[in-house]
């Protein structure tokens, strides 16, 4: 089984991301997709027989639509934290972000998607209008499995966003949930 696969089988097992995609979409909020810890700490939990418990970690949504004003966006927000408040939301439009907000963005999911950190991180699930999960990733999937963490290629020349992700790193505290994880700079 590959990797691509075997993430899709991780996620079958979820409830809960299919009923997140759901309260979505009666939220009108096309064509999103579930990323970063979400789906990172699925992985690392179960290849490493941890409970995961999807309650506990950040909801992180992507999604573009450049014809929601930002309004509109509070608004949506507001009610799905008010009547599904027990996941921890993080719902973004890309199209509203910048370089600047410290999220990610661009004029597309996909081109968000190559905006994160970590190229561990830098992975979206989606479903598609036939039931099935899609996968997203960039920078692929090897990272992930193999319980690396890798600054975004992108940012290696830049010393101000590699200051940031040994911040990040140093914040997460991701090898005391899981130690045997790999960081590396380059």
């Amino acid at each position: 089984m590959n990797n691509k696969q075997q993430l899709i089988e991780f996620l079958s097992t979820q409830t809960e991301i299919q009923e997140i995609f759901t309260i979505l979409k009666q939220q009108q909020i096309n064509e999103a997709v579930l990323t970063a810890g979400a789906v990172r700490n699925l992985v690392w939990d179960k290849l490493t027989q941890q409970k995961y418990n999807i309650l506990q970690e950040n909801i992180d949504i992507l999604f573009a639509d450049q014809g929601l004003s930002y309004e509109k966006l509070l608004t949506k927000k507001a009610i799905i934290n008010q009547k599904y408040s027990k996941y921890l939301w993080n719902i973004q439009n890309v199209r509203q972000n910048n370089s600047t907000s410290h999220q990610p963005f661009g004029n597309s999911v996909e081109n968000a998607l190559m905006t994160i950190p970590e190229t561990c991180s830098a992975v979206g699930v989606s479903i598609s209008k036939q039931g099935e999960f899609e996968i997203l990733a960039p920078f692929g999937l090897d990272d992930l499995f193999n319980f690396e963490i890798h600054p975004n290629p992108t940012w290696l020349n830049n010393k101000a966003k590699m200051a940031a992700y040994q911040r990040r790193l140093n914040w997460k505290n991701w090898l005391d949930r899981w130690p045997n994880l790999k960081t590396y700079s380059k």
